[in-house]
């Protein structure tokens, strides 16, 4: 790497640059991490979305997910079932949660503002 840091360390990436939204295997695939923004997604279009993701880069990306939703236990069940590596949270209490996906080998990054 160019560009060393803790951060592209932490993620296995080439820039220290995170970027979610609809061109999250485009990133990844250019050396920045991808997120995919489970915000307003079903469970079965995230897992969709995962799907896609994978098979459009082999570099890591990840899925940032709003802990205030009602079906929240749904979604996480959907990155677990599904091998997502990366998890970011935002919006709620990350504490329910991280412990349940670090037993899944799932990195956790949670979003304060």
């Amino acid at each position: 790497n160019l560009i060393n840091t803790k951060i592209t360390e932490l993620f296995k990436i080439k820039y220290p640059i995170i970027q979610a939204g609809k061109i999250s295997s485009a990133s990844s695939n250019a050396g920045a991490l991808g997120l995919i923004g489970a915000g307003s997604m079903k469970p079965e279009l995230l897992k969709e979305h995962i799907n896609k993701t994978k098979a459009e880069t082999s570099n890591p990306f990840g899925v940032n997910i709003p802990l205030i939703r009602g079906d929240i236990e749904k979604l996480i069940d959907t990155v677990i079932e599904s091998n997502v590596t990366i998890v970011f949270t935002s919006a709620g209490s990350p504490l329910k949660f991280t412990k349940r996906l670090i037993e899944h080998s799932i990195l956790v990054v949670h979003v304060v503002s």
